[in-house]
């Protein structure tokens, strides 16, 4: 009670207290990066020329093209699959809003007349319907209207056991499909249909695929020069970039990161922990007398199921198999590791198996049956005529003749002859080279012949020794212990090293891996796999350039990262491309020597700068703009200036994607005069229209877009 009092007192005091917290919590709440309580938290995952897209609409997107992928699959998705999945989703949201406007401004529209034909009009009808199985006449195989007239008449009537209104759903979602590609084949025509091609063009595309020349040249390869005598300084790769900005234009913004793992594995203790704990059960392992206690023991006591099929030594992938071979049976051999686990292997049996055997078998299709009583009768039907060959001595071909509905075999009087290890079903395979007796006869039902089947095995031919065999198992993991040490270590690494020199210091002892180009998008990482959270880091507005994250835990490794380098959006800065650049400056300098050597041997042809120069003079035939290939080689610069420099005149250097040429044409052949070049100028046509449809690349290049997806995935 004194308490009670003593609280009553100071109420004025915790009523202050609790205001001031609140008050607390909105100030801190209000420059959350996020937005606040007071001014609205932050919703958007981008915006398209200014018009956003909500993370609430987005995600409403994404589910729902993930669940239809899911029944497309008939499972559910990875989490590779999932990121696939929501890219696809933010880019077809990116290209509604594009789109829209264009189609708006265009005057484009798809009328509900227009969406009729797509579907029922056999001249219009949408490749999409025509293809699909549902809508195709089964006598025939060709696409027939009446049968989409028919769907849509149902389209309320859903399967038993199917939710209501899901028949409809699938079609509203599929007419919608059929809307958006109608909009982007209209934008498409209006494209393509513009594109003329003059017939001089036409003309100039049959002489430039058909012009050939003979040509002797001079290589001189790039290799020729030492890396030591070519010196590069940062000067020459900045004055490379500003020369070839087009080439290193970066379309977005992207971050270079060096980093260190610290894989969260076993101890050599975890291991032998492993083995104790895989030691008690053993003897009991040893004890079981068949391959039935075998099959109940494992399924009780081990990570690897038992399976009962027969493995001959070229199936089996145990890496302990040659010794499974040699042993006697119910033998037990191990301990030893295997995938990441500890196992003792036992023969649980053995036997010789057949590569085939010669089968009679009468077989009774349930594809007809409707319903259940159908069902019942149809197995009666079954055991009827099993009891009357094996119990009252039946006549097997006539039975088969009589009710087998295999019309191939039934005339034989159900012989199907000899039938191979893995023709069947794999119950029904199992059943007829494992465990059936020759001349004892068997029923047995397959789902995927959606049928039950007696048969008699009549001759088998055992030749291959196979084993059946047992597995205790437990797998190998990192105790809490283990995983402690593990990340203590990464975490004093990472406070050790908090400066990109002492980072880059660090990389001298330890194994330091380098990851470019990393976009803000991206899931997977290289060796690393799924790696959000540390593309999230490396683009966190906080993280800077030469920043030493903490430790970052993805699946089974923790990472420490330097964000060495930033890229932005445009001609990326030469550290970022400094490797590309060194190799192409290179390159460059080397051809400058290389064509100084040339110049300096002064010579009048191929083959006197051949002598000159300790080289072979080599000869090329038939070469041409559309085969610019040298031996091998591909090389258009030297095949263009062979056809260029003029018959029996030496050219000047040239470089060459391997190295320096030098060439002489003998013989320049121009094609005969045709009457027409149509067939050539509709290749042009077909070029540039295909060209024209990548217009969604386009109006995506001129739209602003803002992508902060990565702050919320």
């Amino acid at each position: 009670m004194a308490v009670i009092g003593k609280i009553r007192q100071r109420s004025g005091l915790l009523i202050f207290l609790i205001g001031a917290s609140i008050v607390g919590f909105l100030v801190m709440d209000a420059t959350n990066s996020q937005g606040s309580v007071l001014k609205g938290r932050k919703d958007s995952i981008g915006s398209v020329n200014g018009e956003e897209i909500s993370q609430v609409a987005f995600e409403s997107k994404l589910s729902e093209n993930v669940k239809n992928q899911e029944e497309q699959m008939r499972q559910p998705l990875n989490d590779d699959m999932r990121n696939y999945m929501r890219n696809q989703t933010w880019t077809e949201m990116v290209n509604e809003i594009i789109f829209k406007k264009a189609y708006d401004k265009l005057g484009i529209n798809v009328t509900s007349e227009e969406l009729s034909d797509l579907a029922t009009n056999p001249e219009f009808a949408s490749q999409y319907i025509q293809q699909d199985q549902s809508f195709r006449n089964p006598q025939t195989g060709q696409f027939d209207p009446a049968m989409v007239r028919m769907y849509l008449q149902n389209l309320d009537k859903d399967p038993q056991g199917v939710e209501p209104g899901t028949v409809r759903k699938q079609w509203t979602r599929f007419e919608g499909l059929l809307k958006k590609q109608q909009f982007q084949d209209k934008y498409n025509n209006l494209i393509s249909k513009g594109i003329y091609v003059p017939t001089w063009q036409a003309e100039m595309a049959y002489i430039d695929q058909n012009k050939t020349t003979d040509f002797k040249y001079v290589a001189f390869p790039y290799t020729d020069v030492a890396e030591a005598d070519v010196k590069v300084t940062d000067e020459d790769l900045q004055k490379y970039l500003d020369a070839h900005k087009a080439k290193f234009k970066r379309d977005e913004e992207t971050r270079k990161l060096q980093y260190v793992t610290f894989d969260i594995v076993p101890s050599s203790a975890d291991t032998a922990r492993t083995l104790s704990d895989l030691n008690e059960k053993f003897a009991d392992f040893v004890a079981s007398k068949t391959a039935s206690e075998d099959s109940v023991f494992v399924k009780l006591y081990s990570e690897t199921a038992f399976d009962d099929k027969y493995y001959t030594k070229d199936e089996l992938t145990s890496s302990m198999k040659d010794t499974l071979f040699a042993v006697a049976n119910r033998t037990v051999v191990g301990p030893y590791q295997e995938n990441g686990s500890l196992k003792y292997a036992k023969v649980s049996d053995r036997k010789m198996l057949s590569d085939s055997v010669r089968v009679r078998e009468i077989k009774f299709s349930f594809n007809n049956i409707t319903t259940q009583e159908q069902g019942a009768a149809r197995v009666k039907l079954v055991d009827s005529v099993f009891a009357a060959i094996d119990t009252f001595k039946a006549d097997f071909g006539l039975m088969a003749m009589m009710h087998s509905d295999d019309a191939a075999a039934k005339m034989q009087g159900g012989n199907v002859g000899w039938v191979k290890q893995g023709q069947r079903s794999k119950f029904y395979n199992d059943l007829l080279f494992y465990r059936a007796q020759k001349g004892k006869l068997y029923k047995i039902p397959s789902q995927e012949d959606n049928a039950w089947f007696i048969f008699q095995i009549v001759e088998d031919k055992p030749t291959k020794p196979a084993v059946q065999v047992a597995f205790l198992s437990r797998e190998i993991l990192p105790s809490q212990e283990t995983q402690n040490t593990i990340y203590g270590s990464a975490t004093a690494f990472s406070a050790d090293n908090q400066t990109d020199a002492k980072f880059k210091e660090a990389g001298k002892k330890v194994n330091i891996k380098v990851l470019d180009n990393v976009k803000k998008e991206d899931f997977s990482l290289g060796a690393l796999g799924s790696a959000r959270a540390l593309i999230r880091w490396a683009y966190d507005k906080n993280t800077e350039k030469g920043q030493v994250s903490q430790v970052i835990t993805l699946d089974n490794k923790h990472v420490v990262a330097l964000l060495e380098s930033i890229s932005p959006k445009g001609t990326a800065p030469v550290d970022a491309v400094r490797e590309e650049l060194k190799a192409l400056v290179t390159r460059e300098k080397k051809a400058e020597l290389l064509k100084k050597k040339i110049a300096d041997a002064k010579a009048a042809s191929v083959d006197e700068l051949a002598s000159k120069s300790g080289k072979t003079a080599l000869p090329a035939s038939g070469a041409s703009f559309s085969n610019p290939n040298l031996n091998g080689a591909y090389e258009p610069k030297v095949v263009a200036a062979a056809l260029a420099v003029g018959v029996n005149k030496m050219s000047a250097a040239i470089e060459g994607n391997a190295g320096v040429y030098v060439v002489q044409p003998s013989v320049i052949t121009e094609p005969n005069k045709i009457s027409d070049y149509s067939i050539y100028g509709m290749q042009l046509k077909n070029t540039a229209q295909n060209k024209a449809r990548s217009a969604a690349e386009a109006q995506k290049k001129l739209a602003k877009i803002e992508d902060d997806r990565f702050t919320f995935f």
